[in-house]
């Protein structure tokens, strides 16, 4: 049973490339100790356990949404304060209204995750559509540049994306797609959709680009 805390599962390039984000930012975030990492077994081998993903997932969203950097290291130190745990970006209890962060505090309580002053808004969005937690501890984490249908669960394919449902390695369809077989080809391989195919192989396309950035 893979160690959501201790296993390395995936390196900077490929988690970059499954969140769609620049490599050079999630870098700089594991560098600078934002989100949590092993030392790895050698150079390019993965070094971000599981958690480390959903971190740089939820710092990545609050960064889209228009927080500055400054607020965005504001609220992982306060997450991390306010719940007493150094994998406080990861727990369930984050969320934003585009103006402020919040920790949910219990019940309805919210506070602000700067300075952890209770809120009110009326509109909160968290991370629930993208990750799946049982208790305090993130399962699974749903990519949203696939549009939902590919998840990171480390009961699967040690933590490397798969198709929701048909559990197919993402990393498969992509093999198949550069040895240059057709996608009605690889759309029977897998029992799938042609369209479906396409569209997978486009969206990683763009994720690597974004990554590479």
């Amino acid at each position: 049973m893979v160690d959501i805390y201790n296993d390395a599962l995936l390196n900077v390039a490929d988690a970059a490339t499954y969140i769609a984000m620049p490599a050079s930012t999630l870098g700089s975030w594991r560098k600078h100790e934002a989100i949590h990492s092993i030392a790895p077994a050698g150079h390019g081998l993965p070094n971000l356990p599981f958690v480390a993903v959903v971190e740089a997932f939820v710092l990545r969203s609050l960064t889209e949404a228009g927080f500055p950097a400054k607020r965005v290291r504001e609220a992982a130190v306060g997450a991390q304060k306010y719940f007493d745990d150094p994998y406080g970006l990861a727990r369930p209890g984050i969320g934003h209204d585009n103006v402020e962060i919040f920790i949910k505090a219990g019940g309805d309580e919210l506070l602000r995750a700067r300075d952890r002053q209770q809120a009110i808004t009326e509109t909160v969005t968290n991370f629930h559509d993208f990750i799946k937690w049982d208790g305090q501890d993130p399962t699974q984490l749903r990519l949203r540049q696939f549009g939902g249908s590919v998840i990171l669960d480390p009961r699967f394919g040690w933590g490397r994306p798969v198709i929701e449902g048909l559990n197919v390695p993402l990393n498969a369809i992509l093999e198949l797609w550069h040895a240059r077989e057709s996608m009605q080809a690889i759309a029977e391989e897998f029992e799938m959709e042609r369209d479906v195919v396409e569209r997978l192989i486009q969206d990683y396309d763009r994720s690597a680009q974004r990554a590479a950035a």
